[in-house]
């Protein structure tokens, strides 16, 4: 076991170059995402772990989940790995762990913890607003649209180089979390990034098709029984559907085939909030939700169901009957809308 931390507590914030320069010292790196993890979660894993490794640096990437099946055209996605399938080649333990894209230490799955060490150094990189400061160091930017430019701005605060495979995983990283750049989060310095990265060779056209372009049928026959039994709420402002554990079964759901449909009934002129929600073995409700106005704090809502996120998107997981949790969100949303009446 590596000596126990006698670093800097909790709760401290740190500069991109603080952080770098803390990587730069350790002699193992655990990278380590949130569960269920999406393209920004994906892509800045990757992408931290190829350009520690390129320094010379020993990093590991590790996920509680697969990757999802339509991330894995993604380079060098097989070397995350699961919690219980990981070892650094000199059979240590890591004296760094680096949570990427987790709004708390929890996001990253229970059983995540099972076998990294306590005295780690903890560092949080992440952009969500409801992020409560959990790590040693904490770079924590929730202006930015993504993970992924954090990770970049680590990189070039420290002049460290960015491999095609780590520039294509960042690039993938913005666009997904940005919904194609179209977020209101997205800033000039993300266009700024993103330039710089095709600049220097991403396959813009590529990687776009691979992400938007090539969902299995299943997710289109999932999609228009979902749209089927659509929900419209407070006279066409509120949409919602339900994806019953029974659908996910019998369409054989992978991880990753639900991700981006809520945004199709955000699209609805009349919509200022859509919700997504999805039941989970063990009784779990999975519950998504986007705004398109921050008079209407998403982020707000789902934290009186223990959840959290930004204004504009936001999550949380609820035990319970479907359609109650359902109500009783929607219930929620409806009385956020009225006050702004």
């Amino acid at each position: 076991m590596p000596a126990q931390h006698e670093g800097p507590a909790l709760g401290r914030r740190a500069t991109a170059e603080e952080i770098g320069k803390a990587l730069a010292g350790a002699r193992r790196i655990a990278v380590v995402s949130h569960a269920r993890p999406d393209g920004d979660a994906i892509g800045s894993t990757v992408a931290m772990t190829l350009i520690l490794r390129d320094q010379g640096l020993n990093a590991v990437p590790i996920n509680a989940d697969p990757v999802p099946e339509g991330l894995t055209f993604l380079p060098a996605t097989d070397e995350i790995r699961t919690p219980e399938n990981w070892n650094f080649p000199d059979g240590g333990e890591p004296d760094v762990i680096l949570l990427l894209d987790c709004a708390g230490k929890d996001r990253s799955g229970t059983g995540i913890w099972n076998r990294l060490p306590d005295s780690a150094l903890l560092i949080n990189i992440d952009h969500h607003v409801s992020n409560d400061l959990f790590g040693h160091l904490n770079l924590v930017d929730v202006s930015a649209p993504a993970t992924g430019e954090l990770v970049y701005r680590v990189a070039e605060a420290m002049g460290w180089s960015i491999c095609p495979q780590a520039r294509d995983n960042l690039f993938a990283a913005l666009s997904t979390d940005t919904g194609s750049f179209r977020y209101p989060s997205t800033s000039a310095d993300t266009f700024r990034i993103a330039a710089k990265l095709t600049a220097d060779g991403a396959d813009v056209g590529m990687i776009s098709q691979q992400l938007y372009e090539s969902y299995p049928f299943r997710r289109i026959g999932l999609l228009r029984e979902l749209l089927s039994d659509l929900r419209m709420d407070a006279e066409g402002r509120i949409a919602s559907y339900r994806l019953p554990l029974d659908m996910t079964n019998r369409w054989e759901l992978k991880p990753g085939d639900t991700e981006g449909l809520i945004d199709l009934i955000r699209a609805v002129d009349s919509v200022i909030v859509a919700v997504f929600f999805e039941e989970m073995p063990g009784g779990t409700i999975r519950i998504s939700a986007r705004s398109k106005t921050p008079t209407v704090d998403v982020g707000q809502i789902c934290g009186l169901f223990q959840g959290g996120g930004h204004r504009l998107a936001a999550g949380a997981r609820v035990s319970g009957d479907l359609d109650m949790v359902m109500n009783s969100f929607i219930n929620e949303v409806e009385k956020a809308l009225n006050g702004i009446n």
